[in-house]
């Protein structure tokens, strides 16, 4: 308990899923949190949950694709909390289709919201870690960023961009004590899965959803679906001071899923 005491998060997509369960893990260590996200009512559950951690909890919404918006939030975080330690780049979408038949829609949507939102958030958070000449910062990648798959080959180059964008940017950064790191989940239990068990099974003509779902568990060697909070642990982990010589990497929590 206690671990990132007096710490300041800035967490995007942190309305549910992988984002909320990130957010708990810190406030359960005593860390100061800024929620942001685009889904309102989803940031207040957030809040409301977090809140009975008695810990510093605020909410901002966020597009991370527009970049006044993005400029003017970082600079509202930084108000409110004076500094930002540790930037967890956690928003995310996704939608399936056969690769020729995504529209430019679909295409721009993955892209603009997972590559670039991440890059334009790290771009303003980043200056003031460098006047510091210190800071953490975790990207929330995927399986799909080291694994092509099918169905979300948009999906795929976008996360492929994010490890990639996490490499380059950890060399560019080394210099000012700043690590960059991504976590790559599996098959990850969340209500954007149960919407692409939707989506994959229409699409592969699988009359029982719940078949693909348990196709997800077959691929993983440990046997069962991944969980928000187990990749809660990792961010933690790579945010902590027990990282401090790892940057640069995209760390796997996939159950075995991905082993590359």
């Amino acid at each position: 308990m206690g671990m990132f005491k007096n710490k300041n998060i800035f967490i995007t997509g942190a309305a549910g899923g992988i984002g909320r369960a990130i957010s708990i893990a810190f406030a359960k260590e005593g860390a100061k949190i800024a929620l942001t996200d685009l889904d309102e009512k989803g940031l207040e559950e957030s809040f409301k949950e977090l809140k009975s951690k008695k810990t510093v909890v605020k909410t901002y919404l966020l597009d991370i694709t527009k970049e006044e918006m993005v400029k003017a939030t970082v600079s509202k975080v930084l108000e409110d909390f004076a500094c930002i330690d540790i930037l967890v780049n956690n928003a995310g979408v996704s939608t399936m289709n056969w690769f020729w038949e995504l529209t430019e829609e679909e295409w721009d949507f993955n892209m603009n919201v997972n590559a670039k939102g991440t890059w334009l958030v790290t771009k303003y958070v980043v200056p003031y870690m460098i006047e510091r000449r210190k800071g953490k910062i975790v990207n929330i990648a995927s399986m799909a960023a080291k694994i092509g798959a099918p169905l979300l080959a948009h999906y795929s180059a976008s996360k492929f961009a994010v490890v990639g964008f996490t490499q380059a940017i950890a060399k560019e950064l080394a210099p000012y004590r700043i690590n960059v790191n991504a976590v790559c989940p599996g098959f990850v239990r969340t209500s954007m899965q149960e919407r692409e068990i939707a989506w994959e099974a229409k699409l592969q003509n699988i009359e029982e959803p719940e078949k693909v779902r348990e196709e997800y568990i077959k691929q993983t060697p440990l046997g069962r679906l991944c969980y928000p909070e187990d990749v809660a642990k990792t961010v933690l982990f790579l945010s902590s001071e027990d990282a401090d010589f790892m940057t640069g990497q995209a760390i796997n929590v996939s159950g075995g899923a991905c082993m590359c």
